[in-house]
């Protein structure tokens, strides 16, 4: 008997079949089969380059902005709701496990390694091909 809350079969085909909806909805956009939101993603897409040019910002800091506002949005909405005697939303724990924790390290471990073990080489002249695309 599995502890987790969710039947992990069905959670795995829900996953599946949205990545699909979501992958044949792209095509279908891309291939003009759905002209209105195509055209909507084009509309959506100047307007948002037209304001990118015309603030003279970064894109980094105009989403830094958008989620700033966003926390804040939240962070009144929890405060109103705790006025009117509402309980606010629950948020979800996120829990990492030991295990997943070591396995990533271990990964990031030997790339790391491997980044380095290629250094190495090209600084001692061993990969002549990659030592001329690099200098």
């Amino acid at each position: 008997m599995s502890c987790h809350p969710y039947n992990t079969s069905a959670l795995f085909y829900v996953i599946y079949e949205l990545i699909l909806l979501l992958m044949f909805l792209a095509a279908d956009i891309l291939l003009w089969k759905r002209w209105s939101v195509s055209l909507g993603v084009i509309v959506v897409a100047s307007v948002a380059w037209l304001i990118f040019e015309w603030s003279g910002l970064p894109f980094l800091s105009i989403c830094s902005d958008v989620l700033l506002i966003l926390i804040i949005v939240l962070f009144v909405h929890s405060n109103y709701a705790a006025y009117r005697d509402r309980q606010p939303q629950s948020l979800p724990e996120l829990e990492l496990s030991e295990e997943m924790v070591n396995n990533a390290a271990a990964s990031f471990r030997v790339k790391i390694n491997n980044m380095l073990l290629m250094a190495h080489d090209i600084t001692l002249g061993k990969d002549f091909r990659l030592f001329f695309k690099v200098s």
